[in-house]
């Protein structure tokens, strides 16, 4: 692949344009208005819920929204309807920034709408691609592509617990609710029910957030996805990564924590993740059309990787590999949806693979409660502890705590010279949450790391 003419084609295309950018939070736009300005951009307008963590971007305009919620997805949801719903004082500010609508959304995020504030967004993703969001429908698609899975069950809620008692493992099961209050992620509408006393907690949530419900058994291992790219001329797949989801220790959930790239499973595995990648992505593409980043989320178990969910977008996976190969993900991706970019598949995998062999990236994002004011420290990982130490000198990673969409996020990243590759990063990252609990007094609950199972 040719990472110069490909930068010069997007920057030729961004060059002079005016553009609205609508993260969560302004810092999560701090690299992506860097690169604009890098590719000689007009002027930029952020529209967003909050701060965020870290370095905030340097934008001709930002306009908080002060949208938030009481979870990740809650936030997220109403962030999003902050810019789907402007208020007037949005949309004057919009006006005000763009009085002769010459601006484009540079990514609408997991908006529904092709405009948004009366301008265009770019990109814009068909209702078709975006259905495959729901839980509810996967499991046939796996069949028709020929992945291998685990039996599954979708009930009626009143139903789950007899589902359960047939599909139980020896850690029972997992629910996951359907999509009646949208796209969810995050592991924030599933539970795992381990033994009766789960049921009737479970039973009563559910009842309030969904119809139906996903069962499964419980799949033990280490999570984990697999992403894939597809184009007009096929689909490239990258290498698996690890998703860091936490066990809680006192009750039958789980804690989304991020992802990171550094693990590598058995060479086995790591094939039938890719060749499963493989025979979804060009499902999808016969079947819908699509183009894009797509990933595969599942379990690294003692039998096999086996599959749980489609994230038909890019997503944390496709960044981490980005970040690594130095390549402007999101901006190929809409380039490619709107026709403007032509990429070779071929290349584009043999590119991501060959940087990704020496070179990964990854860290910790853990939502919390409350207001936290913004702190940073440095971490040494010694005899499996996590030591703070300067942020400004030798560190294995840098973690920071600040305000989010939900009230306040943990955000930590590993060091990628100094963190080995292979092994799960698991039993690092729940180092980094006791370490914080104990310098920023905070409650964060007792959580645990998967165990490796994979065979």
């Amino acid at each position: 692949m040719d990472l110069d003419r490909t930068n010069h084609t997007i920057a030729a295309f961004h060059r002079g344009k005016k553009w609205i950018l609508v993260p969560d939070v302004a810092a999560a736009a701090t690299g992506t208005v860097e690169q604009l300005r890098e590719w000689g951009s007009g002027p930029i307008m952020i529209v967003t819920a909050a701060e965020g963590v870290g370095d905030l971007p340097t934008a001709d305009v930002i306009r908080y929204t002060r949208a938030s919620g009481d979870t990740m997805m809650t936030g997220v949801r109403a962030a999003l309807t902050a810019v789907e719903q402007p208020s007037d004082g949005v949309l004057a500010a919009v006006d005000e920034f763009d009085p002769d609508h010459e601006a484009m959304v540079l990514g609408g995020g997991f908006s529904r709408g092709s405009v948004l504030a009366g301008r265009p967004v770019y990109g814009t993703r068909p209702a078709a691609w975006g259905a495959l969001e729901d839980k509810m429908i996967i499991d046939q698609l796996w069949d028709d592509a020929g992945v291998r899975r685990a039996p599954v069950a979708i009930v009626p809620v009143a139903d789950a617990p007899t589902a359960a008692a047939d599909l139980a493992s020896d850690l029972g099961t997992v629910w996951v609710a359907d999509n009646s209050e949208g796209w969810h992620g995050g592991g924030e509408y599933a539970r795992w029910i381990r033994d009766p006393e789960d049921v009737a907690p479970a039973l009563d949530w559910f009842g309030e957030h969904a119809a139906e419900v996903r069962v499964m058994p419980f799949l033990d291992g280490i999570p984990c996805s697999v992403h894939g790219f597809a184009t007009d001329d096929g689909v490239a797949v990258f290498l698996p990564i690890e998703m860091v989801i936490l066990r809680l220790v006192d009750r039958p959930e789980f804690v989304y924590a991020q992802a990171a790239n550094f693990w590598n499973p058995p060479a086995v595995i790591r094939d039938e993740m890719r060749a499963a990648a493989r025979r979804v992505g060009m499902l999808l593409k016969s079947r819908y059309g699509y183009l894009g980043g797509f990933g595969i989320d599942g379990v690294c178990t003692s039998d096999g990787f086996l599959p749980t969910e489609l994230n038909p977008r890019l997503s944390v996976g496709h960044h981490l590999h980005a970040r690594a190969a130095d390549l402007p993900i999101t901006a190929m991706e809409l380039m490619q949806i709107e026709g403007d970019l032509g990429i070779s598949a071929a290349d584009l995998e043999d590119f991501v693979l060959g940087i990704a062999a020496d070179s990964r990236r990854g860290g910790l994002l853990l939502p919390l409660g409350g207001d936290e004011e913004p702190r940073k420290v440095g971490i040494r990982f010694i005899d499996g502890r996590a030591v703070a130490v300067d942020p400004d000198g030798i560190k294995d990673a840098t973690m920071e705590i600040g305000p989010a969409v939900m009230g306040s996020i943990i955000i930590m990243q590993f060091e990628p010279e100094r963190t080995p590759i292979g092994p799960t990063i698991a039993p690092r990252s729940v180092a980094a949450i006791d370490l914080a609990r104990e310098i920023w007094d905070l409650d964060i609950p007792a959580v645990v790391p998967a165990p490796d199972r994979c065979g």
